[in-house]
């Protein structure tokens, strides 16, 4: 059980976590420079696709078209948590990115408060519990830098602790929402499969289907993590009973029944349309070194090794710690379930699949449970056994207790100082840093908003990458090339996109290539000159649709 102060202390923390997590943000919209707008991005300027699918289910969808590319292809129902946050948005009258926002923090609120309740279910101490949530919640790691031999990668996740919000909890809720949402419907999918196994209740499997189903939706490959993870926790409990458990296979194999034929559909979507093949095959995140790993999880792993005598027990003994009582880990084999997730994890974040590096989604909950049971049951009693500690203890105005206290406040702030330097950092960047791809001119969004007004949604617009990328998130409107993994061909479109703009290619050469991809719209502004200095006005194939006083929109006669 949880009491009722228990959970006005995860609530105030959590609230207290989405009101730093605003800082960055609150400050890109009230520091933008006057012929600015902040767009409400603070990574990967590729997110603007999030945008993209939202405006297209503010607009009716519920298949998701990618607008980033300019091949023919059906849209299939893939992104439904974004589209539905579309729908939501033009429900609600507000924009967009207002509701990017909204769901932002609201997803943070509900894997705050997911994480409190699924941390109480393995320990039973309030303050035990306490630290498990400021470690999860607040932790991260130390791998803060580049080995001498790797270069930064635009599209790489090292070092971990500043480029893999998927890594720990608070960057996670600081940048996506389906990331938030997501971890909840992990921790559901395993606490109810866990309800079902102890309760024998088939209730119980259903719902963690539900949340399966609902995984599959909102992060489709995670149902690997999950299935993997109960799986391997089901033969874990059939080598500890030294015989087959039909039951709990039933009941686990239950949870995966509503699920499956949404991924029967994906399957095929991803086979027979040619270019969400392409997009699958050209999306990969892979993971770094595992070094890198060791250095983000290393120290969270260690104490956590020291609680491996407790959970090997299936009784929850009390241990006397100085004037606190700490329960081992709960009993039903839940210790069992921790490790074995975070095990699976580090299996599949090197198994030959696309999103290898998405599987650490949520493994900062068990780690930091592990780690507290560890923390209270065998680091802290050994320091409080030490002399300088008791020595210490004895003085005027310092106490166990109180030096208790400190250590495990130094601690936290210790393993937490990954994330302080994220917030500084993005606050930097916002405040003084502001670069051109999240801060956009007026101008161009004017010109983008006249698109949206005037431009199909088929109709496709050639323009500069950093262009392309913002065009289908605010109008809506298809481009030739615009994001990395959705863009069919993007290095060969990259390359093209910046010879179109260059004044030293051949004329026929770009009325060819309008035809061939069927462009109707030409964009010009400061990006697409930087690339070129070619004069569309005296093309007698365009024509002059819209002007402002740094962006030329030209529409290709037919």
């Amino acid at each position: 059980m949880i009491s009722r102060r228990e959970w006005k202390f995860a609530i105030v923390v959590a609230l207290a976590a989405i009101l730093l997590q605003q800082i960055p943000y609150a400050l890109g919209y009230a520091f933008a420079r006057a012929d600015t707008e902040y767009q409400g991005l603070l990574v990967n300027v590729e997110d603007f696709s999030y945008h993209a699918i939202m405006l297209q289910g503010f607009d009716g969808a519920w298949q998701y078209h990618i607008q980033f590319t300019s091949e023919e292809h059906a849209p299939a129902f893939i992104y439904g948590f974004y589209l539905a946050l579309g729908h939501l948005a033009r429900g609600l009258g507000i924009s967009v990115i207002a509701m990017w926002h909204a769901a932002r923090i609201a997803s943070a609120f509900a894997l705050f408060l997911a994480t409190f309740a699924f941390i109480a279910q393995f320990i039973r101490d309030e303050r035990a519990r306490r630290v498990a949530y400021l470690l999860a919640l607040f932790g991260a790691g130390f791998d803060w830098i580049l080995f001498p031999w790797e270069s930064l990668n635009i599209v790489g996740a090292a070092p971990i602790d500043f480029r893999m919000p998927e890594a720990h909890l608070f960057y996670s809720a600081l940048t996506y929402p389906h990331y938030s949402i997501a971890i909840v419907l992990i921790l559901g999918v395993f606490w109810f499969a866990q309800s079902a196994l102890n309760e024998n209740r088939i209730g119980f499997a259903m719902a963690a289907g539900i949340c399966n189903l609902a995984l599959v939706i909102v992060y489709p490959f995670l149902i690997y993590l999950t299935a993997s993870v109960l799986g391997v926790y089901w033969f874990g409990l059939c080598v500890r009973a030294q015989k087959i458990q039909w039951r709990a296979a039933y009941l686990l194999l239950s949870a995966f029944i509503f699920s499956l034929p949404l991924l029967f559909y994906y399957a095929f979507v991803l086979q027979t349309n040619f270019v969400l093949k392409i997009w699958n095959a050209q999306a990969t995140t892979l993971s770094p070194n595992p070094l890198h790993y060791f250095f983000a999880y290393g120290a969270m792993i260690a104490m956590g090794i020291a609680s491996l005598r407790a959970t090997q027990g299936s009784e929850a003994i009390p241990v006397k710690l100085g004037d606190c009582l700490v329960a081992k880990i709960a009993p039903r084999n839940d210790g069992l379930l921790l490790w074995i997730w975070v095990l699976v994890v580090g299996i599949l974040l090197y198994a030959p699949l696309n999103a290898q590096r998405r599987f650490v989604e949520g493994v900062q909950i068990p780690l930091a449970i592990l780690a507290t049971i560890g923390l209270f049951e065998i680091i802290l009693p050994r320091l409080e056994r030490a002399r300088a500690f008791a020595a210490r203890a004895t003085r005027p105005r310092y106490s166990r207790a109180g030096l208790r206290r400190l250590l495990l406040a130094a601690f936290v702030s210790i393993i937490s100082l990954a994330n302080v330097a994220i917030l500084a950092r993005l606050t930097y960047l916002t405040v003084v840093e502001q670069p051109d791809a999240f801060f956009r001119a007026r101008d161009e969004i004017a010109a983008v908003d006249w698109l949206r007004a005037n431009a199909s949604r088929a109709e496709i617009v050639l323009a500069a990458y950093w262009t392309g990328s913002f065009i289908p998130a605010r109008a809506g409107t298809r481009v030739f090339v615009g994001q990395r993994y959705e863009t069919v061909d993007f290095e060969k479109k990259m390359e093209t996109a910046q010879k179109f703009f260059d004044a030293a290619s051949e004329d026929a050469w770009r009325r060819a290539l309008l035809a061939q991809y069927h462009i109707a719209f030409i964009f010009q502004g400061p990006r697409e000159r930087a690339l070129g200095a070619f004069d569309f006005a005296r093309a007698d194939y365009l024509e002059r649709a819209y002007a402002n006083d740094t962006v030329i929109i030209y529409k290709v006669k037919r």
